[in-house]
């Protein structure tokens, strides 16, 4: 029954969040995390609202059993269900905080409880997507028990949007919640530090329909969104990634440019109709005719990874389409005089997961993992050839080995070497700010 309630309680989104040590007897004004505030309309305390109609359950504000002050959470079966049902209360929070850690605390009773309770944090992206999630259910805490204090933690990812905490109960019984309190990084809620890039309304790269576009070919459908106005820039990213890997990247660019941000053959919203082996060439004239489609007749390329790999291509092969390119990571051959063993045989362990599956999805997957190990194909006297300034990057402790990226920015006439210090392949998520003033120095030149 866990391995159900599990399943089934991680594909909702819930939302929560309370703030109130146990010692205290006055309401948080902001979180009402004490649940002592509730409208005189409303069965809930004030901030908190149902995260699922719960057919069976009651879920209201109750003073007739509490830890401190003068109310609590009650949610009780009233009717019996299926394996599967639950009620929970929850509260949205904007992850606007500068840490890294959040921490959900309350002080619970329960009462004939024979599936379980939970306090439970999700953390959703800008998407909406799924980015972060902890909980108590794999502790089977149930039975009957008098007021503890319960706690559950996690991280909070760098492209967290929105918060939610809930106290939850499966099956049977009645649950008390009170007394709660969130803590960032180990600090109050309420005197946490603010993320001063937080964007409230930031909008969902890769899911953005009021600026999407889609470009049909004679065997795909290419998806596109557009940012911003000025001179062109095309946005390519890795491999099995969307629009969305530029997450950090496309606000800043479209200060300045017409960012066309767009979802590579088989990936993200576009489509792909072939059934045989990938190629950096065949994306590389994927982006040729976007291009032509958007009369777009010359535009700055940046490349993350795939993305790098196509751009160079695409500045080898259709030069006066790339006015100047920029590459993150990016290889010209897949031995291991460009990536470490290591990193080679992770793709072979990923590729036997994949390989058995008829799924359509994991079927497109294996085929983008081979052209990792097959892909690309250029060589150092064709870079030779790029005639266009290019901007190659890399992390300290990139996938890509350092000297393989000394040699490719060595290789290309009017080239330009940045080795992040500390930095991985994922450079453009972990330091964000160094990342785009290096691109935007660039481009701006």
């Amino acid at each position: 029954m866990i391995k159900l309630f599990t399943v089934f309680a991680t594909l909702i989104i819930f939302g929560q969040s309370f703030t109130k040590a146990a010692t205290q007897n006055t309401a948080d004004t902001t979180y009402n995390l004490g649940f002592e505030n509730i409208a005189a309309t409303q069965a809930l305390p004030n901030k908190w609202r149902m995260f699922y109609p719960a057919k069976g359950y009651r879920c209201e504000s109750t003073g007739d059993v509490k830890h401190s002050g003068n109310r609590a959470l009650l949610i009780e079966q009233t009717e019996p269900g299926d394996v599967r049902s639950f009620a929970s209360v929850v509260q949205e929070i904007p992850a606007k905080f500068a840490g890294k850690t959040i921490e959900f605390k309350a002080w619970l009773k329960f009462e004939n409880v024979t599936n379980a309770v939970a306090l439970m944090i999700r953390i959703d992206n800008a998407l909406p997507k799924m980015v972060g999630y902890k909980s108590l259910q794999a502790q089977q805490i149930k039975g009957t028990k008098d007021w503890a204090q319960y706690s559950v933690k996690a991280d909070i990812p760098v492209d967290a949007q929105t918060i939610y905490v809930t106290p939850l109960l499966a099956g049977p019984g009645k649950l008390w919640a009170d007394d709660a309190e969130i803590l960032i990084d180990g600090i109050n809620i309420t005197k946490a530090k603010l993320n001063p890039d937080f964007d409230p309304n930031h909008p969902p790269y890769c899911n953005n329909n009021a600026v999407s576009g889609i470009v049909k070919l004679k065997d795909a459908t290419i998806y596109y969104e557009t940012y911003g106005t000025g001179q062109p820039l095309l946005l390519l990213h890795g491999n099995s990634q969307s629009i969305y890997a530029f997450n950090f990247q496309i606000k800043a660019l479209a200060e300045k440019y017409k960012v066309i941000a767009v979802d590579t053959r088989g990936q993200g919203k576009s489509t792909d109709e072939t059934s045989g082996p990938l190629s950096y060439n065949i994306f590389a004239d994927d982006m040729k005719q976007l291009m032509d489609s958007l009369h777009i007749k010359k535009a700055n390329i940046l490349g993350w990874s795939d993305g790098g790999n196509t751009g160079l291509i695409m500045a080898q092969q259709y030069p006066a389409y790339v006015n100047k390119l920029a590459v993150m990571g990016a290889n010209l051959f897949p031995t291991n005089d460009a990536l470490p063993d290591t990193v080679l045989n992770q793709v072979k362990q990923a590729l036997a997961v994949y390989k058995n599956s008829s799924n359509a999805k994991a079927k497109m997957q294996t085929r983008l993992f081979n052209m990792l190990l097959t892909e690309p194909h250029l060589t150092f006297n064709d870079v030779k050839k790029i005639k266009s300034p290019v901007l190659v990057m890399a992390g300290e402790h990139d996938l890509i080995l350092e000297k393989h990226t000394r040699a490719i920015a060595a290789a290309i006439p009017k080239s330009k070497l940045v080795i992040f210090k500390g930095a991985t392949h994922y450079a453009p998520v972990d330091i964000v700010k160094e990342f785009n003033q290096t691109v935007l120095a660039f481009f701006g030149n």
